[in-house]
């Protein structure tokens, strides 16, 4: 059963957004719930500079998303496999925000 914490992260990343609090924001989900999160984030969120699913196949494409975000700000919103291969260049950037949905799948530093 959905309690709506979803919709409830994008209002309060929105005020944030709007308070000028926050600049950059990464989002962990699970692979699944990628496109749900987008979605949500869009409709709830509207006004922030930008939201980008962080899954392109293209190294180069990948490369030129986080330094979009680490440029203009936004929301990166990526999965937790893409977070361990790419640790190096998520890691390079400073977010004021982290959410990890499905908290209880990061177990250790490994996952």
């Amino acid at each position: 059963m959905g309690l709506g914490k979803t919709v409830q992260v994008a209002a309060y990343l929105k005020g944030l957004f709007d308070a000028e609090l926050v600049k950059k924001v990464l989002i962990i989900v699970p692979s699944t719930l990628k496109n749900y999160w987008e979605s949500e984030l869009k409709k709830w969120c509207n006004d922030c500079t930008q939201i980008v699913q962080f899954d392109d196949k293209k190294k180069a494409n990948r490369t030129d998303q986080i330094k979009s975000i680490r440029r203009k700000g936004g929301i990166l919103v990526t999965s937790y496999g893409m977070m361990s291969s790419e640790h190096i260049n998520l890691s390079d950037t400073r977010y004021d925000v982290i959410v990890v949905d499905e908290g209880h799948k990061a177990k250790n530093k490994d996952t």
